[in-house]
This record gives structure tokens, sequence and C-alpha cells, in this order.
């Protein structure tokens, strides 16, 4: 199975995204290619929600099996989770969305949750979680001259807490379940 993760920007988007897709798929005992989309190289939610472009994304690339579409909801200023639901209805059976609260940061955050000295439910609650504490954090750790300023590095204990991670991050539990009943019905 091909899966290619369409994301708001690929740049540092990708180095949370791709393992924790890598995972998902891991724990549902599937093998997949998993890639992120790099061409074209989006730029922004309004061009990873953009109909033209998801279904032009969808139509070059004929040998992927599916697309999840992950994106910010940015406390839904711009509507990110109905439109991401347009999308997925546009390509039924071959697009997912996943719409993270309120930033795909804040799952590499909740990987680092005791090191933060904060409420998790004011982390997941803040409307601008990746400048006010994933940038922050990733500083103080020195790993921001590191690959995709440091989100590679702290994505090393995903595996560890994966569990916890889903526990946390409920939108990401139930992509977990659509996958799974959605394979249940591909077997």
């Amino acid at each position: 199975m091909k899966v290619l993760i369409i994301p708001e920007d690929p740049t540092l988007d990708a180095h949370i995204l791709q393992p924790i897709v890598e995972k998902l798929f891991e724990e549902l005992g599937r093998k997949a290619r998993i890639e992120v989309l790099q061409d074209p190289h989006l730029k922004g939610i309004d061009e990873a929600l953009n109909k033209d472009m998801v279904a032009r994304i969808v139509e070059e690339n004929p040998m992927v099996d599916l697309f999840l579409l992950v994106v910010d909801r940015d406390c839904n200023r711009f509507e990110n989770e109905a439109r991401a639901a347009s999308r997925e209805q546009e390509h039924p059976g071959k697009l997912l969305s996943c719409v993270a609260i309120e930033e795909v940061e804040v799952w590499m955050l909740a990987l680092h949750r005791e090191a933060l000295g904060e409420r998790w439910g004011a982390i997941r609650s803040d409307c601008d979680p990746k400048e006010r504490y994933a940038e922050p954090f990733l500083r103080e750790q020195g790993w921001l001259s590191q690959v995709g300023k440091g989100r590679k590095r702290a994505m090393r204990g995903l595996s560890a807490q994966w569990k916890s991670l889903l526990s946390l991050c409920p939108e990401l539990s139930a992509l977990h379940e659509r996958l799974r009943v959605g394979f249940t019905h591909a077997s």
C-alpha cells in the first residue's frame, strides 16, 4: 500500500507526520510505503485545503492508495474542520483527513509533556501552541539547529509513548480507528 500525507507545509511538519503515520500503520499490522507530499510544495492551510489543489494532487498521483490530509485546526478560525471534511467527501475511499488540535506540533509536545511544566489542557487548548510551547521547548533543548528545527529529534520517543500519545490526542486515536475499520472492509 502506498500512502501520501498531504501537509500544510512539509518543511517542518514532515518530521512529525511521517513517524506518526508510520507508527499508525505498524500498529495496524499493515505494510505501507509512507511519503510526505513534497511536490507541489504546499505553503499553508489555504493551499492544503484548496479544492482544486487537492484534486490535482489526487489526479497526479494515481499509484497512491490512500491520501492522508493532515492539517492544523488553529482553533478553527478558518473553518479548517469543515474544509478538511469537504475535501474528504470529494474523494471518498481515497482520502482521509485528520485535523490536529490545535497544531501538529502538539502531537510532538505530547511526547515531552512532563518537561514542559505546563498543564496539558492549557497546551491542547492554546490557539498558537507552536509559538507558545513548541519553539521555546525546542530552543531550551538546544535542538533548533538540528533536522526539522529539532522536530525529528523530538519525535525519537514516539514508540515508547505511543499509547499515551493516542490517549492525549483523541484525533489521532480517531484516525487510527478509521484506518482500522477501513482495513477491515478492504480485507
